[in-house]
């Protein structure tokens, strides 16, 4: 149920077959959740048993968690499978991120399931990531008993993707400003190459 129906849902002052409609409009159009709802007449009676339903059918979080870590694994594969020097850091480490929130609002939080997490996230990194990762280890910027912990990696990943960011806003900014210049000078180039008569003076 999408949080701005729930309002709807818990207002006393809106009749059961109003709420109704307004559910069927909240719902993604031929999608799973709307042929549930579709299978009952909207009516006040059936309101009840149609909101009953769809977390029963979608709300199940052992396959919602199932479902997340698939995810996980659908990257390391792609990884292995395209190679990991192509991989987008930035939008690698939202996907990431956003799938590790997921799990923690199921009660899947880092505490209790870092230690399988951690080595999943690893083999999604490309490979130079990595390697910096192992080496920020073994040099002590999280030198500790819980240096393999899952948030020192993102916190670590979180980094590397700041320093990219900057490393590709600088090289931006130097070609954007050196184009022209060595336009101009190509320009004078051509200019003395193509009148010999500068060279007699």
């Amino acid at each position: 149920m999408r949080s701005q129906f729930r309002k709807i849902h818990e207002d006393s002052s809106t009749v059961n077959k109003d709420k109704f409609h307004y559910l069927l409009q909240a719902v993604v159009p031929k999608s799973k959740a709307a042929r549930v709802l579709d299978s009952f007449p909207a009516t006040a009676d059936n309101y009840p048993k149609a909101v009953a339903q769809l977390p029963e059918r979608f709300g199940r979080e052992d396959l919602l968690v199932q479902i997340y870590v698939r995810d996980l694994l659908s990257i390391v594969m792609k990884n292995t499978a395209t190679g990991r020097s192509k991989t987008d850091l930035p939008a690698l480490y939202d996907e990431l991120e956003a799938k590790i929130q997921a799990l923690e609002s199921l009660g899947r939080t880092q505490e209790k399931f870092g230690d399988f997490l951690s080595p999943l996230v690893e083999s999604c990194l490309p490979e130079e990531v990595l390697v910096a990762w192992e080496r920020s280890r073994n040099h002590g910027l999280t030198e500790n008993k819980e240096s393999r912990n899952l948030e020192h990696l993102m916190n670590f990943l979180r980094q590397e993707v700041k320093g990219e960011e900057m490393v590709n806003l600088a090289r931006t900014g130097f070609a954007s400003h050196q184009n022209p210049r060595r336009k101009e000078f190509q320009n004078e180039q051509l200019k003395q190459s193509g009148n010999p008569q500068q060279h007699l003076l």
